[in-house]
């Protein structure tokens, strides 16, 4: 388990913590994937964010991905954000996600790691918003497959970086931590239960975000049990 909790400490190093203003959300995310072959495979998602005003912030996602090899998938997103304004009104705006993930698992020990290049067709209007505007993402991640157990632990860190020029550009923006647990359930089912912690840097007073996230997920065509992690082989995360 040591490994589980290097990552936090790095992160929780990089970004030097402090007492900082913090808003709670809660994340609702429901997601269907399916096979299309041994390599390409698809995913619908839908994710809704709640926050002190309800509804703040709604987005349905299309995603195709391709299996490179055992340790290496490339995958492209498309998502059409709604964002809630203060008068109540929703804005939209249209997103790709161009995706790097890189994975690899000994004994029962999975590590990954992920690059995104996300790129808006049109902003949502105001100042730069790195969940929103373009942007270059790195997240490393780790899990732990419990011995006997239909827990799976896993540990993220995500860098978000701002490649334009200008205010606030060519620079790291935004750290989002996250701490979660997988339950490895019968059949096609998925439910993973997390925490964010969603931290600004580079700007004056920020406010931060403490999420609780709760994901499902159906996996057409997949009919038994998940196996338990091998001794050596790949898990993408």
């Amino acid at each position: 388990m040591k490994s589980f909790f290097a990552l936090l400490v790095f992160c929780l190093h990089f970004s030097g913590i402090h007492s900082q203003s913090t808003v709670f959300q809660v994340w609702n995310e429901l997601g269907v994937s399916g096979k299309l072959n041994k390599e390409f495979s698809y995913g619908v998602d839908l994710t809704t964010r709640f926050g002190n005003d309800g509804l703040s912030t709604i987005f349905p996602q299309l995603s195709l991905k391709y299996k490179l090899n055992k340790y290496v998938r490339v995958s492209i997103d498309y998502r059409l954000i709604g964002k809630k304004e203060l008068n109540g009104n929703f804005l939209t705006s249209n997103r790709i996600n161009g995706n790097l993930q890189l994975s690899y698992g000994i004994k029962r020990h999975s590590f990954g790691f992920r690059t995104r290049y996300q790129y808006s067709f049109n902003n949502l209007g105001g100042p730069y918003e790195s969940e929103f505007d373009q942007a270059i993402r790195f997240k490393p991640s780790y899990s732990f497959d419990i011995n006997n157990s239909f827990l799976t632990p896993n540990l993220s860190c995500e860098f978000f970086y701002n490649p334009l020029t200008g205010e606030n550009g060519k620079q790291f923006t935004r750290i989002r931590y996250y701490v979660g647990v997988e339950l490895e359930l019968d059949g096609p089912h998925g439910f993973e239960l997390g925490y964010f912690y969603d931290q600004k840097i580079q700007v004056a007073n920020p406010i931060n975000r403490s999420i609780l996230n709760l994901s499902y997920s159906y996996a057409i065509g997949q009919v038994k049990k998940k196996e338990p992690a091998k001794r050596t082989g790949v898990r993408f995360l």
